[in-house]
């Protein structure tokens, strides 16, 4: 099954989707996301991908010295991971960079001080 484009996912999680706080451990972030893919039946390459990009962002996060948030949840065909880092725009995780080779979808935005990335597999 194709994912949907990253367009057509909700600008915000469904209420009570779980949250990782995340304070620069990148493992952390892969396990929370491999977790979330399989309770959402999200298995084999596409899940080891949406795994592999979203430690990719942390990872960039970590070296930046910025923690975030992290929530996974399905949006159609596909599987949302939404990285929100507080206070400004991480360069090593922009869309041109191995994250964006890796996530079917890709997207970085800015609003004030808050960058969210948001990855589709």
């Amino acid at each position: 099954m194709e994912p949907a484009p990253l367009e057509a996912a909700a600008e915000e999680p469904p209420a009570g989707v779980p949250v990782l706080e995340y304070r620069g451990d990148p493992a952390a972030v892969c396990a929370f996301v491999a977790a979330q893919a399989a309770r959402h039946g999200v298995i084999g390459n596409r899940a080891a991908l949406l795994v592999i990009a979203a430690g990719e962002v942390a990872a960039g996060l970590g070296a930046a010295g910025r923690g975030a948030t992290v929530r996974v949840w399905p949006e159609g065909a596909a599987l949302v991971c939404r990285v929100q880092a507080p206070d400004g725009r991480p360069a090593s995780v922009l869309p041109d960079g191995l994250t964006a080779r890796l996530g079917d979808r890709v997207q970085v935005s800015a609003a004030g001080p808050v960058t969210t990335i948001r990855l589709a597999g």
